[in-house]
């Protein structure tokens, strides 16, 4: 379907390395935002030098969107890759709460692209990987966390204003089994 995030080649690392520009830019490119222009990220960055760096790592995401026609899948697939960056970026920059809302919004998207693409029902969708790589990682740096795991899963999905032939109750239910599974509920 997608890969977040696309590896570089050697070559890619090498003119990144070269390229005049802050080196706080430069490794935010190759930690965060592979998938997008970095050309474009370093412009963006200039323009728009008086905002945060997580800011600007945000909006870039936003903005990129605006290429894709809305709801198509590949504007989807980019939906995506940004709950990918957000969760990270909001990991690394201490936003939990932001991170594992991220990472339950992902889970929405995914489980709902997945039914779409190979049309079983949601029963039949299998948790996504990345997700599961997320929620692993979350709760790696965040095991105290404390949350409303019901609450927030009606929120995600209430988030996206679609019907995406699966309820929120049937999302909490296979989120819950997940959390179980793993250990993550308190």
């Amino acid at each position: 379907m997608f890969t977040y995030p696309r590896v570089l080649r050697k070559k890619d690392l090498k003119n990144i390395s070269k390229y005049l520009c802050d080196e706080e830019i430069k490794d935010a490119y190759t930690k965060y935002l592979t998938n997008y222009s970095f050309e474009e990220f370093v412009g963006f960055c200039s323009e728009n030098s008086e905002k945060s760096l997580e800011d600007k790592i945000f909006k870039f995401t936003d903005l990129q969107l605006e290429k894709f026609e809305p709801n198509s899948l590949i504007w989807v697939s980019h939906v995506m890759i940004n709950f990918m960056i957000y969760f990270n970026v909001n990991l690394d920059y201490g936003q939990y709460y932001d991170a594992y809302a991220s990472a339950i919004q992902l889970t929405v998207l995914s489980c709902a692209m997945k039914m779409s693409i190979e049309k079983i029902s949601f029963e039949e969708v299998p948790f996504p990987e990345n997700s599961k790589i997320c929620f692993e990682k979350f709760f790696r740096a965040r095991p105290d966390f404390r949350f409303n795991l019901k609450k927030d899963c009606e929120l995600a999905y209430k988030s996206f204003n679609t019907n995406f032939n699966f309820t929120d109750e049937e999302f909490y239910i296979k989120m819950e089994n997940h959390f179980q599974k793993n250990g993550y509920l308190p």
